[in-house]
């Protein structure tokens, strides 16, 4: 029974392996990874770093962020002659200012997802007519996601020439 299974598999195996070099080559590509870097998308992403409404919410991030560390830092050094009063304290002053850090990565998060989206949104289309285009000039068959593939080679890895040619449009 095995053994039928294992037939079976090698079969479908060569099946589709032979379909596919009836009708192609097989690629991968990663759509989000060709867009993202396009020479577009890279200086879309420079001028959001450069947002002085994002850069303050950077700074407000990375404050809050070295405030906990210094904050850890007191606790492990005098920690041990405190109170049990100023233990409490210095949690509770922990605790707001980890919420505090918290909101403010889900908002740079947000307003990083914002741009990522208009981008994939002005781009999509333009890289999916370029694909269709390197589909047919290099008669490719099968055009896998390369999140689905278990490996694949760089070979067969397209997301690079698509990148390539959005930015020559």
């Amino acid at each position: 029974m095995k053994a039928i299974k294992l037939f079976s598999i090698a079969l479908a195996a060569m099946l589709v392996s032979s379909f596919a070099a009836a009708q192609g080559k097989v690629v991968v590509f990663n759509m989000q990874a060709a867009l993202m870097q396009t020479n577009s998308a890279q200086q879309t992403l420079k001028a959001l770093d450069s947002n002085s409404d994002f850069a303050a919410m950077k700074s407000k991030f990375e404050s809050l962020r070295a405030e906990l560390i210094t904050m850890d830092k007191d606790f492990q050094t005098n920690g041990m002659t405190w109170s049990q009063e100023q233990t409490a304290e210095h949690r509770k002053k922990v605790e707001y200012k980890s919420a505090d850090l918290k909101l403010a990565a889900e908002k740079l998060k947000a307003e990083r997802n914002a741009v990522v989206q208009r981008i994939v949104k002005e781009l999509g289309p333009k890289a999916k007519k370029v694909l269709d285009e390197l589909v047919k000039a290099e008669n490719i068959g099968l055009v896998l996601d390369s999140g689905a593939a278990f490996f694949a080679t760089p070979e067969f890895d397209i997301t690079g020439k698509v990148t390539a040619m959005l930015n020559k449009q």
